[in-house]
């Protein structure tokens, strides 16, 4: 079993929801530490709240598959070194699409 990659995985989606909570209730004022931080975020207060909202709903939405396969892949048998690697970088392939979804539309918002 792959207990410990499951966890992991499950670990950081349980993060990356509870980081984007807070995005997309619009809770996080404008700052150069937390947030969808592109250069059209600092536009105006507007702007930084559009893109902060939709860039929190999309890791949300992002996040759930990424909890799933942690879950899943728990209970499946013990996989082998290539396939690990690939598994232990998986966050990053859930986390690249909500950062080109909010890219794009931070580019849309502020256009």
């Amino acid at each position: 079993m792959n207990i410990g990659m499951g966890v992991m995985l499950i670990t950081v989606a349980i993060l990356c929801i509870g980081l984007s909570i807070p995005l997309y209730l619009k809770k996080v004022k404008m700052n150069y530490f937390y947030g969808v931080r592109f250069p059209s975020s600092f536009q105006s207060e507007e702007a930084w709240y559009k893109i902060n909202k939709y860039g929190g709903l999309m890791l949300m939405i992002w996040s759930v598959p990424e909890l799933l396969f942690g879950i899943v892949l728990i209970f499946l048998p013990t996989v082998k070194e290539p396939l690990s690697v690939i598994i232990a970088f998986s966050p990053i392939l859930f986390l690249l699409p909500p950062l080109i979804q909010s890219y794009i539309y931070s580019e849309k918002v502020t256009d």
